[in-house]
């Protein structure tokens, strides 16, 4: 849930974005990090997307180190399934180390696994 000091953020990174046009900074971003699935939504078929696409963590830490992205960003992580990446376990210890202000998205079809 979004506290007043998110809102102060969201607007303060507004009127930055809209004074200073080349020098951009997000205050969000989602990362879409890969097409497994395990829901099989029929509104979505992302779960029957072959061949299955993975966001690397090599390629999420240099996204990171972006100059729009600021420690202020809040960062969501997303996909098909998060949890179904094979580098889950590794991208949550690299956020929770060098950037916590990020949120986990799921479909919560495993809940011991959160």
């Amino acid at each position: 849930m979004f506290n007043a000091g998110d809102y102060i953020s969201r607007g303060y990174h507004y009127l930055h974005n809209a004074t200073f046009r080349s020098d951009k900074k997000l205050s969000s971003l989602m990362l879409y990090t890969t097409d497994l699935c395990d829901s099989a939504c029929k509104h979505c078929l992302i779960w029957a997307k072959r061949p299955v696409t993975h966001l690397p963590l090599e390629k999420i830490k240099m996204i990171m180190q972006s100059k729009c992205v600021t420690r202020y960003t809040s960062v969501g992580l997303e996909g098909g399934e998060f949890l179904l990446h094979p580098e889950a376990n590794e991208i949550l210890a690299w956020f929770k180390q060098h950037h916590p202000r990020f949120d986990l998205f799921s479909n919560c079809l495993k809940p011991d696994a959160l």
